[in-house]
Parts: structure tokens; sequence; C-alpha cells
């Protein structure tokens, strides 16, 4: 009997250590929860890593195009995540057509003006109609938010023949 309790309890005190880990792990997952909880209620903006920036390799300002058009999206200094991945130094790409206004300090809306590529997508093709046509980057965190500062390109026209 002697040898069954004290196998027990050899089992019992092997595991502590474990579970003094695992409640270090869900103490840090809790901490993490509530900061993206607060940042994405109060509208806390991320702050944007030095140097990153966003543009367009394959386009250029007064470029004439016909459609339906490639538009491939540039990073610098950041890597991309999908929407609602909170991972330090990486974001996604929001793609603004024809200057829409937008609110830097909220979430971007999704609109037919303002296309989200929450999955890390890196290219689009679009269908725009024959004419002149603006195109901007804004690159937004987890929650859609832009950067502070931003990271956006320089707005280009564009015009589709």
């Amino acid at each position: 009997m002697k040898s069954r309790t004290l196998a027990l309890s050899l089992l019992v005190f092997a595991s502590l250590p474990a579970i003094a880990a695992d409640k270090v792990d869900y103490k840090s997952m809790a901490k993490q929860q509530a900061g993206n909880y607060a940042a994405e209620k109060l509208n806390l903006p991320t702050a944007a890593p030095a140097g990153a920036k966003v543009y367009f390799p394959t386009l250029k300002d007064g470029d004439t195009v016909s459609s339906p058009v490639t538009v491939v999206f540039g990073l610098a200094a950041m890597g991309i995540a999908p929407a609602g991945t909170q991972v330090e130094g990486t974001g996604h790409h929001h793609l603004l057509i024809d200057g829409p206004t937008i609110d830097y300090t909220m979430p971007l809306p999704m609109t037919d003006q303002i296309k989200h590529f929450g999955k890390g997508q890196t290219e689009t093709t679009l269908t725009l109609t024959p004419g002149k046509h603006t195109l901007q980057l804004v690159f937004g965190d987890w929650k859609h938010q832009p950067f502070n500062p931003s990271i956006q390109s320089d707005k280009i026209t564009i015009t589709v023949k």
C-alpha cells in the first residue's frame, strides 16, 4: 500500500511543473486577449514600424492600361498576416479606388471603393470602366485599422482604355 501511495505522490509531484507552465500560458493568453479587446473597442492604433512602406511595383502615376487591370501590392520593412491575426510587424493591404474619404482612427469599412485583402493577398485583378481612376494602398493592422502614422502609398492616377 505504501508503494502505491508513494508512486501516486511521485506522479502528482512530477506533473506540477506542467500544471504551473499551463497557468503561465493561460495568464499570458488572458493578458493578450484583454489588450486586444481594449485596442479593438477603443480603436487604439497600432504603431507603424520605422521604414515601413507600401507601393505599386508594376503601375505608376499616369499609366494607360486595359481592363481588367492586375494590381500588385508592394511592401517594405513589414510582413503580411491575415486580418484578425495579431503579430508584431505585420498587417494586410487595403486598396482605395477613386479616392474615398476614410477615417484613419477607425477600422476601414468594406465598400466598392475600399477593397480589403484580409487573407494576406498581395495582388488583385480589377475590372474598371474606361477613363481615369485613382488607386492608393493603405496598410491595416489585425483589426483593419490604419497604422499610426499611416502606411500608405502615393495616390496614382491611371487611365483605362
